[in-house]
């Protein structure tokens, strides 16, 4: 499993429509895969219908988006747009390991600096209280801390200057937080400078290689996320993420 990240207008979204799944019990024989594992736990109930798949309209993007100009016009100080028209779009993936340590080395970089970043060369992997204290603290901080568009939790980072980030239903209702993606640019670019200046050798990293598993990975995350970030920029679009 991974973190996919893509460039593109936001009624390209896709989500798996459970509307369209009907729960039944299940009964043994209807399913090869479930039978193999002796059947889902007790109670459990599964699908008897195809998997699908929705996008949100593009006239509910638009109208939320509006909404979101209205309520935060003062703070913004721009008009927020993009064409959610356009059919662009550019995607990658990053494995979920690579993603989370990129966004341990940012909270350890913010919270103990530069030094501690240096520490984690011989580290194989951070053991999980420690990436549980170090996201607690990250979220504690808040906006005192650098890294927000980047570690307060958002998966959508729209184009605008401001260093505002925005908590607000999506065009589903959903609550979400939502970054600047020139302002997670910014903070992408702060964390890979520290990483190369941490440790330089991991410029030459490659995906055979098993030396400096933490910086390693949080590099080659880091990498897709700058480039993509870089294209959301570069044309004016949204940059979303899924996982």
């Amino acid at each position: 499993m991974g973190v996919g990240y893509c460039v593109s207008p936001l009624h390209r979204i896709i989500y798996l429509d459970t509307s369209a799944l009907h729960p039944q019990p299940w009964v043994k024989g209807q399913s090869p895969a479930l039978d193999s594992m002796g059947g889902p736990p007790p109670g459990t109930e599964v699908s008897d219908g195809p998997i699908r798949y929705r996008s949100p309209a593009q006239k509910d993007v638009v109208a939320w988006r509006e909404r979101l100009a209205r309520k935060y016009r003062h703070e913004l100080a721009e008009r927020l747009r993009w064409d959610e028209g356009s059919s662009f779009e550019v995607s990658d993936d990053i494995g979920t390991h690579p993603d989370v340590m990129f966004r341990y080395v940012a909270a350890v970089l913010d919270q103990h600096g530069l030094s501690e970043v240096r520490g984690l060369v011989e580290v194989d992997d951070p053991p999980s209280h420690a990436l549980d204290a170090v996201f607690a603290e990250a979220e504690r901080r808040g906006f005192g801390g650098r890294f927000p568009h980047l570690l307060l939790g958002a998966s959508v980072w729209l184009p605008y200057r401001s260093a505002l980030m925005i908590e607000e239903p999506n065009w589903d209702g959903h609550p979400a937080r939502y970054g600047s993606v020139i302002h997670l640019l910014d903070e992408v670019t702060s964390v890979r400078s520290a990483i190369s200046d941490a440790h330089p050798s991991v410029l030459h990293y490659s995906d055979s290689e098993a030396s400096t598993p933490v910086l390693a990975a949080a590099w080659q995350a880091s990498h897709t996320i700058a480039r993509l970030a870089k294209m959301a920029v570069t044309r004016h679009l949204p940059l979303w993420a899924t996982g």
